[in-house]
């Protein structure tokens, strides 16, 4: 926001205040000025205006700031109109069908106005601040813009038809060319300003080119409004287009400053382009907003600053800011706020305007004082720590991805098959639509990212939220998930070691190893088929009885989609199956004190049997059966085709007494036989 110090000392005295010392002060009371310039003998101050102070979007707001800081008179611009022409109720008339939408909308209407260049002095103030001088009509609604903060419209009173005014809510696919040539498509949550006919205006943003002011134009209905804040910023964004109006619209504007912009603006069109000012203003107030009062300690003042303000001072602070303090009972206090002042509805928001126009500077620096209460650490936290270690034990990097992405991020993975996944309603860009359903699109991305810059050996994970769609609830479900992603060589290429690719059984021992280092014992693995993973290396995590998350070798589509060379598998298990596993309560055992007798089991598996069916067979068949390890596979010469050779160590231990080989070649017997069986295995 660009201020004219030239135009500011017509509202408040700031002769005796050199440009650099002035802001300095502003910036210590929450205005701070990014830069100042010199321009036909004029000092200009760029001021970083914060979204929550709207009122300060102009040279008023900034003056009155100045008034206060200072203690000085605040002078306000002239709003007097000399009316001489028709009653303007004759002239035209304002219906607001959307109260909502439109809180406010005051309209003057000016006879027999000249077309032409502003004065001087005007067009070089307005060019000073960056606006284009056009013709004194326009000119003067961006003077009162930029004079009061109140953004206005000049209609040429004769192009409207039925010369009146309908505030309402545009109709699905209605088109409305606006000012700059521009074609815009609206939908029922864009507000019009419309005529007797059709659209002329997007409320809040920019007018319409079938109504604006031409070198012909005589007559003119003048516009001033209060638009809600929502509507205006959601248009704004949609359309993408952002107009200084729409940036005053979307902070919020004073809904009781419309009639005295209005004034304002015909008063000065009045007096550079001539003509008359019809008797009256028509002023439409469908939603009043009423006093608002805000109460405030001045002993919290104390607690929360930690200086000790006189009452007599902060009395004193509140009136130069127009927030009238006045105390009740029981030593109460309450301030009223004006319309302008949007920022303030709690008491934390009056004491920080005492603080600002006390001093920050003066509020001395102390160590806080208090003593430190030991807190339990939460046991989701705890976990989350725990594999977080474990993970980064193994050589994975945390990434952290945002939690909306594209939509045909899902539909590449295969992931769109049921509801649609929760959209945006105001998204950053197209590639930012949805929230995600799976934390996979934005670890891959990444992935992508690092292969770009020729980084193929990744080991990234990352713990978040995904949300689920659900038809029948009102808002999606949030799930805690941990994913992790794995490409390129298992390890560096050394002396001793040549350079090995990864393969499923690495991504597979990941997962193991994460399980395992949280105490989780009971796992198990389910062959079944992602769209994203590649066929044959896939399953799902077991846990109990309970399914985890899926885990896998990477499809070729997927890894070529996403630029990766090489190998790359990944896995996705929900945290809240984790951490119920975890907390279930625990059985221990001594350590064993009797040996235990091994033996090796080699054997010819038929086709569709799995080492998990043989594993299971094994255990429920082994009396005395304490482990049992895979240690081989065979398929070669001298194994029927579609069969192999599993080879199993077998552990077997008695709490009670030290085993006799006779004992365990019954367990044995007994464990051969059932293979047969069931399954058709045989010893080789």
């Amino acid at each position: 926001m660009k201020i004219s110090l030239e135009w500011i000392s017509e509202f408040v005295d700031i002769s005796d205040k050199e440009p650099g010392l002035l802001a300095d002060d502003l910036t210590m009371i929450g205005l701070e000025i990014e830069g100042i310039e010199e321009v036909d003998g004029d000092t200009i101050l760029e001021i970083s205006v914060t979204p929550n102070r709207p009122d300060c979007l102009s040279h008023v707001g900034v003056a009155r700031e100045i008034a206060a800081l200072y203690a000085r008179d605040l002078v306000f611009p002239d709003t007097g109109v000399a009316e001489s022409g028709s009653p303007v109720e004759a002239m035209t008339s304002i219906e607001v069908e959307d109260p909502e939408g439109c809180p406010r909308y005051s309209g003057r209407v000016l006879e027999g106005v000249t077309i032409g260049p502003s004065p001087e002095k005007v067009s070089r103030r307005l060019e000073s601040l960056g606006v284009r001088s056009i013709n004194n009509v326009v000119d003067a609604t961006n003077y009162v813009l930029m004079e009061l903060g109140q953004p206005l419209h000049a209609f040429d009173y004769h192009r409207l038809a039925e010369n009146r005014i309908v505030i309402r809510k545009a109709l699905s696919g209605e088109v409305l060319v606006t000012l700059d040539g521009q074609e815009r498509k609206l939908d029922p949550e864009d507000l019009l300003i419309c005529d007797g006919l059709g659209s002329i205006a997007l409320a809040g943003i920019m007018g319409g080119e079938n109504s604006e002011v031409q070198e012909d134009t005589t007559d003119l209905l003048l516009e001033s409004a209060c638009f809600d804040p929502v509507t205006i910023r959601k248009t704004s964004k949609k359309l993408g287009l952002s107009t200084e109006a729409s940036y005053r619209f979307e902070r919020g504007t004073d809904p009781e400053g419309t009639l005295l912009a209005v004034n304002r603006l015909a008063r000065l069109i009045n007096k550079w382009a001539g003509g008359s000012v019809c008797a009256g203003a028509v002023d439409v107030h469908p939603r009043v907003e009423g006093e608002r009062t805000v109460p405030f300690r001045m002993g919290r003042i104390r607690e929360l600053l930690g200086v000790e303000i006189s009452e007599d001072n902060v009395v004193s602070i509140l009136n130069r800011l127009a927030l009238e303090p006045g105390k009740g009972k029981k030593n109460e206090w309450s301030v009223t706020v004006p319309g302008f002042r949007r920022d303030i509805d709690r008491e934390e928001d009056v004491i920080e305007e005492v603080a600002r126009h006390f001093g920050y500077q003066r509020i001395p620096v102390t160590m806080p004082a208090g003593k430190t209460v030991p807190v339990a650490i939460n046991y989701r936290e705890k976990l989350l720590g725990q594999t977080r270690s474990i993970l980064e034990g193994m050589g994975y990097s945390e990434a952290i991805t945002y939690s909306f992405i594209d939509k045909a991020h899902l539909s590449d993975l295969g992931l769109t098959g049921g509801p649609d996944p929760v959209k945006l309603m105001n998204p950053l860009s197209e590639e930012m639509e949805v929230m995600r359903t799976s934390l996979l699109p934005g670890l891959l991305s990444t992935v992508q990212f690092n292969a770009n810059r020729r980084m193929e050996d990744v080991r990234l994970y990352e713990i978040g939220s995904v949300f689920i769609p659900c038809t029948s609830c009102e808002i999606s479900l949030e799930r805690a998930r941990i994913c992790g992603v794995m490409t390129g060589l298992r390890g560096t290429k050394t002396w001793y070691r040549g350079m090995e690719e990864s393969d499923f059984f690495d991504i597979k021992g990941a997962v193991e190893g994460l399980l395992e280092g949280l105490g989780i014992r009971d796992v198990s693995f389910q062959e079944v088929e992602m769209p994203y993973l590649q066929p044959g290396q896939s399953g799902w995590v077991m846990v109990g009885e309970r399914s985890a998350g899926p885990l896998g070798t990477l499809h070729p589509k997927i890894r070529e989609k996403y630029g990766i060379k090489g190998w790359a598998g990944c896995f996705e298990l929900e945290l809240d199956v984790l951490e119920e596993e975890t907390r279930a309560v625990r059985s221990y055992t001594s350590i064993p004190r009797y040996p235990e007798v091994l033996r090796d089991l080699a054997l010819l598996v038929p086709p569709g049997v799995s080492s998990r069916d043989i594993e299971t067979a094994i255990r429920e068949s082994g009396k005395n059966l304490s482990a049992i390890q895979l240690f081989d596979l065979y398929d070669g010469k001298g194994i029927p085709e579609g069969h192999r050779s599993l080879a199993y160590s077998l552990a077997f231990r008695s709490n009670e007494r030290t085993l006799t080989d006779e004992e365990v070649d019954v367990d044995l017997s007994n464990i051969v036989k059932t293979l047969k069986t069931k399954l058709g295995v045989k010893v080789r």
